[in-house]
């Protein structure tokens, strides 16, 4: 499982930023990304947003 931000939704705040212990979350033209290969899908960025803009998927993600 990995962490995917919901494009429009992400409102900048930044707190998932400060919580995700891999910082697998990085600032990118005003929105927060996370990136794909560092995100162990742990989940503390999801229970943290306040707008609900991340959720988990194993789509995309290798076995």
């Amino acid at each position: 499982m990995v962490a995917v931000a919901t494009i429009g939704a992400c409102q900048g705040c930044g707190a998932c930023l400060l919580t995700c212990p891999e910082h697998a979350i990085r600032p990118s033209d005003g929105v927060l990304v996370v990136l794909d290969d560092c995100c162990t899908g742990c989940g503390e960025c999801v229970e943290i947003c306040p707008v609900d803009a991340i959720s988990l998927t194993s789509e995309g993600v290798s076995p």
